[in-house]
């Protein structure tokens, strides 16, 4: 094996990403899955699931990289993507117009945030991610794979964004500036608070007309998705969804029309 240089390392950006697998199956591809984080320089590997795996084992089948990486478990999938600023999920599933943008991974460390740490989701062996764990998404990103065989092994899709991320930065396709701190993007455990406000006063005032609360909640996430709230702007907007409800109960006890009612929204 030829010695490895300084301009072999991986790039310092990749440090921010982390490695989060959801409800993966077999602790076999979580710890092939550690060693490929390992290998390219990720910040951490992150796994959700009910099952409490043996220390042990997870350092055999890593082949001792799980000693050299942040590893940790989490029961929910909230939880763990809490710290990450950006969250890009992996999927090949054919999207819907309220979809996150789906991006190849060639090129993935040019369009990642400038900012924070961020998150790569990887969904479930058999199944892959959920609609409702891809809407946890901003983003998506997909590996290029033949049709007679798309699948991959968990750990070699570990390894194949890992490598993208490891790759240094092209400075002609680098994204705008850092922002300051005061505009920050808003936590995502206030990001995913303020959606389950929004679907409760959705529901509650059945708004809009004849839609979904589910449907209407996923197309304000993509709208923010976009828009990248501050913390202070996601307040406004919480605020103004509880004045709603408050004036909605208020028109209902005065004996008001309903207050969803009127023709469907487009």
């Amino acid at each position: 094996m030829s010695e490895v240089t300084v301009d072999d390392q991986p790039a310092a950006e990749a440090t921010r990403a982390h490695a989060v697998l959801c409800h993966p199956q077999d602790v076999r591809n979580i710890g092939t899955a550690i060693r490929a984080a390992a290998n390219h320089g990720l910040g951490g590997l992150h796994v959700v699931t009910f099952d409490d795996h043996d220390p042990e084992d997870l350092f055999h089948f890593s082949a001792g990289a799980s000693d050299v990486i942040e590893l940790s478990f989490h029961r929910d999938l909230d939880e763990a993507l809490a710290p990450f600023a950006q969250v890009i999920g992996t999927s090949r599933r054919l999207r819907d117009e309220l979809a996150a943008p789906c991006w190849p991974a060639a090129g993935l460390i040019e369009r990642l945030s400038t900012e924070g740490p961020v998150a790569i989701l990887f969904g479930n062996e058999r199944t892959g991610l959920s609609v409702r764990e891809l809407d946890r998404c901003s983003a998506t990103v997909y590996i290029p794979t033949h049709e007679r065989k798309p699948s991959l092994n968990l750990g070699h899709a570990v390894a194949c964004i890992g490598y993208e991320l490891a790759r240094p930065r092209d400075p002609a396709a680098a994204g705008p500036p850092a922002t300051a701190p005061e505009s920050l993007r808003a936590p995502r455990k206030a990001l995913e608070g303020f959606y389950g406000h929004v679907e409760a006063v959705s529901d509650e005032l059945s708004y809009p007309p004849g839609r979904n609360p589910e449907l209407f909640t996923r197309r304000i996430r993509r709208l923010l998705d976009r828009a990248n709230p501050t913390a202070q702007e996601l307040g406004m907007l919480a605020g103004i969804f509880s004045e709603l409800r408050r004036l909605g109960r208020l028109a209902g006890e005065a004996g008001g029309p309903p207050a969803g009612e009127g023709p469907p929204a487009d």
